[in-house]
């Protein structure tokens, strides 16, 4: 705006200058002309030679946890930036980085940036926009740095250590045994060598007995496995942002995941978000990890109510196979499916999420009276609750043998 008032003056002294002759008018249309270009081009010259970097402490976090970042602004440039604005467009929730700087030449400006992660989710830090302008603010300038980085948020996760599943008969001879390529305590037999084996496979007496190498198979620990379910179909949902059943199912979901985990046991889960997630059972913190990074991101998109989850997934358990379900939903069908994997021996938790408190939504009291006419653990979950005493002890299916 500026630029074009100036521009407009230097139009109107040249006319003028040359209809009367006067010189203080061509004195004064050099002036506006040396100004303009001067302020152009020194406007174009703040936002370059300029470079940023970035330096962020972790690139995953947890909910309710900080993140910091080192931001380093430096001016390569033969010419002072007297004011420079560093926009950061960073889509993390409560992520403030922008920041004004003058840069005299040669020298560099530095600041920290520490962000409470309010939201699970994958985030982009970046990029970045410079601006500045010239002494006489005549002409606006912006540059686009592109350079970005993810950060992976994921849910929290509470102590749910008093959380127990219903035990089972697991006599030895019935237990669920499986051959794995991986070295495990269980050895189960022995077989001949076979290219691609390790040598640390090898049993050394047998072959030495027998005069060809020989090594030792091995199978997956022999307890049982826990499945946890998520219930994502966004019919059955209530709630908003953080206090929905959404957040909360989430939230269990890794609890548990981490309990379990944490107590050497064999752990998988399914969902049916914005698309079918499935992690088969499987051991340690690389688990964790991935049962986290799919928990961090699902969202509570799914067109497949619990009840078609149960059936269409009910291959996956075996006798004695821990169960959780995790659902907000008020469909009593649902429960008939849960019933037939328990005719089968699989041994079901239900976590219920008591959806009437979360918004407007049915009561569940018909779903817990049926849980607990068919003796299910269920565990009541209402907006507001302590995760911690809400999942230490069932409000239905105290029959059920424990």
């Amino acid at each position: 705006m500026r630029s074009g008032v100036l521009l407009i003056l230097l139009i109107v002294s040249l006319v003028a200058g040359l209809s009367t002759g006067f010189h203080l008018l061509f004195r004064l249309t050099y002036v506006l002309g040396i100004v303009l270009v001067v302020s152009f081009f020194w406007s174009w010259a703040n936002v370059r030679w300029v470079t940023v970097t970035r330096k962020t402490r972790m690139i995953g976090a947890q909910v309710g946890q900080h993140i910091e970042e080192r931001f380093t602004v430096t001016n390569t440039g033969f010419l002072p930036k007297l004011w420079l604005e560093i926009h950061d467009h960073s889509d993390a929730p409560g992520h403030l980085a922008s920041n004004v700087v003058n840069l005299p030449k040669g020298r560099s400006r530095n600041w920290k940036v520490s962000t409470l992660c309010l939201q699970r989710g994958r985030f982009t830090l970046g990029p970045i926009t410079l601006v500045s302008s010239d002494p006489f603010g005549l002409f606006r300038r912006r540059r686009k740095l592109n350079s970005t980085s993810t950060l992976l948020v994921y849910p929290r996760v509470v102590d749910l250590s008093s959380f127990e599943l219903p035990t089972g008969e697991l006599p030895g001879e019935t237990r669920l045994r499986r051959r794995t390529h991986n070295i495990t305590p269980n050895a189960s037999g022995i077989r001949e060598y076979a290219p691609g084996d390790s040598y640390n496979r090898i049993h050394w007496p047998t072959t030495a007995r027998m005069g060809k190498i020989m090594v030792k198979e091995f199978e997956l620990d022999p307890s049982s496995d826990v499945w946890i379910f998520l219930d994502m179909h966004r019919d059955v949902q209530a709630g908003f942002a953080l206090e929905s059943t959404e957040e909360y199912g989430v939230t269990i979901a890794a609890s548990l995941a981490k309990r379990f985990l944490d107590a050497n046991r064999s752990v998988g889960m399914v969902s049916y978000g914005q698309h079918h997630e499935i992690i088969h059972p499987d051991k340690g913190t690389r688990q964790l990890s991935k049962m986290l990074e799919s928990l961090a991101v699902i969202r509570a998109l799914g067109d497949v109510p619990v009840a078609e989850m149960i059936v269409a997934e009910g291959q996956l358990f075996g006798r004695n196979t821990g169960l959780i379900i995790i659902t907000p939903s008020t469909d009593e069908t649902w429960v008939a499916s849960l019933q037939q994997l328990g005719s089968r021996g699989v041994k079901a938790v239900v976590i219920l999420l008591e959806a009437s408190t979360f918004g407007a939504a049915e009561n569940s009291l018909m779903v817990v009276s049926r849980l607990a006419t068919g003796e299910v653990p269920t565990y009541l979950v209402k907006q507001g609750d302590s995760l911690e005493q809400a999942l230490s002890t069932p409000n239905a299916g105290m029959g059920q043998r424990r």
